[in-house]
């Protein structure tokens, strides 16, 4: 799946969750950023680990 594709899904989430132009920008600087940092196997595991749910 290419970048693209996963930043339509996230807008569209983020869209339907009523977020402001404003925060649907600062999500996709910092999903940009995260593309740039992490890799897909790390992002994967971090994902089906369900460690974003111990998260505060």
């Amino acid at each position: 799946m290419n970048n693209d594709i996963i930043i339509g899904y996230v807008l569209l989430a983020l869209k339907n969750l009523k977020y402001n132009e404003e925060k649907m920008e600062d999500v996709l600087d910092e999903l940009r950023y995260l593309f740039d940092t992490v890799n897909e196997s790390d992002a994967a595991e971090f994902y089906t680990s369900r460690k974003w749910q111990d998260e505060d």
